[in-house]
């Protein structure tokens, strides 16, 4: 609603709705009032004013815009204003209202407590503190100061010494995932010096036996312990553990194997992301699996869903076994609809699809 013609016109009464307005953004246990005195309401008291005229505006704003209730003081003199003493009481729907009239967009006290967090720290930031101050983390249990402290501490540990996570435990109470997500928001404040934080190797675990000739990858640690001790013939075994394997990291400089008792460490590395090396993929029977499965071929391109560990699981589902993704909490997981393994996509997906239940590779032994 647009504002009243006369308000413009009366610099008293936008002062008095400010007044309003400023006790609303601090804070209050009470209804906001104010009582019309020589003290309060000078304006109605100016008698070479029309004063008569003024009250009037006040009451347009009661009656006609619901901005005030007014009660009135049953105790005047007789020789009183009408109005002296008579309480406004400001209706809180009424807040909007006035704020578009008066031009005065509504603060957050929350947002004003981060600018006053942040405003110690700026020169500590590249960007002074803006990337902060446009979109104000949030973070439970932290109060504004310490919040913005701990941001501005991480300037501190860009020597290139520590990896991302290692910094995080530094400056945020021990939580080491807490900047996991907050990558870009690092190069804003801290700009090129954030390129110093070591990138996090990826930890593999792998068995590779002498004069190995393919490769199998496996989701899940107690299915490639099991096959670890009574492998496939001419198979090295890699233990992805679930999307980590997935990374684009996988083939990067800074991947790191484990390896158990009795591999050719040697060989694997040697041999390792090598295109003339068969690679096959074994996982659980749902869509995150075959999720995961669709992600590592792209490290991976020759990558297959290896038949004698799906082949056993696929029967399982056929045969009426296999659990209801709600039984499981994998409602959730999105079908990857095509993952470039024909055995994948013309088979197990629409198996999957088909019967609308999943089975864990530990409920089955391979062929």
């Amino acid at each position: 609603m647009a504002a009243p013609l006369w308000l413009r016109e009366e610099a008293w009464l936008r002062e008095l709705l400010g007044w309003f307005l400023d006790k609303l953004e601090g804070p209050r246990a009470r209804a906001i009032t104010r009582r019309a005195k020589p003290s309060t309401v000078p304006a109605l008291f100016q008698f070479h004013e029309d004063t008569q005229y003024r009250w009037e505006l006040i009451e347009k704003l009661a009656t006609e815009h619901s901005v005030f209730s007014i009660v009135y003081d049953r105790n005047i003199a007789a020789f009183d204003q009408p109005y002296e003493n008579a309480q406004l009481r400001l209706n809180p729907d009424a807040e909007d209202l006035l704020r578009d009239w008066l031009d005065r967009p509504r603060i957050d006290p929350a947002q004003q407590a981060w600018e006053r967090a942040v405003a110690p720290h700026r020169q500590r930031f590249a960007d002074n503190g803006a990337s902060l101050l446009a979109a104000r983390p949030v973070a439970a249990g932290y109060e504004a100061d310490a919040l913005a402290a701990a941001f501005a501490a991480i300037g501190d540990h860009l020597e290139g010494e520590l990896t991302l996570r290692e910094i995080a435990a530094r400056c945020f109470r021990g939580d080491s995932k807490f900047l996991d997500q907050r990558q870009e928001l690092l190069l804003k404040l801290h700009g090129e010096r954030a390129a110093a934080i070591l990138p996090r190797p990826l930890l593999l675990t792998a068995w590779a036996p002498p004069d190995f000739t393919q490769l199998l990858v496996v989701e899940n640690q107690d299915s490639f312990l099991r096959l670890a001790a009574h492998p496939p013939p001419g198979f090295a075994l890699l233990y992805s553990g679930g999307f980590r394997a997935s990374a684009g990291r996988l083939g990067s400089e800074h991947t790191r194997f484990a390896f158990l008792p009795g591999s050719d460490s040697a060989a694997f590395r040697e041999q390792w992301l090598s295109e003339q090396l068969p690679v096959s993929f074994w996982g659980d029977l749902d869509f995150a699996g075959l999720g995961i499965l669709k992600a590592l071929r792209q490290s991976l391109p020759g990558l297959r869903a290896w038949e004698p560990g799906y082949r056993p699981m696929l029967a399982l589902l056929e045969q009426g076994g296999g659990h209801r993704p709600e039984q499981a909490g994998k409602s959730g997981q999105t079908d990857p609809a095509e993952t470039g393994c024909v055995f994948c996509d013309r088979t197990l997906l629409p198996a999957l699809r088909r019967h609308g239940r999943f089975v864990d590779q530990e409920a089955v032994a391979p062929d």
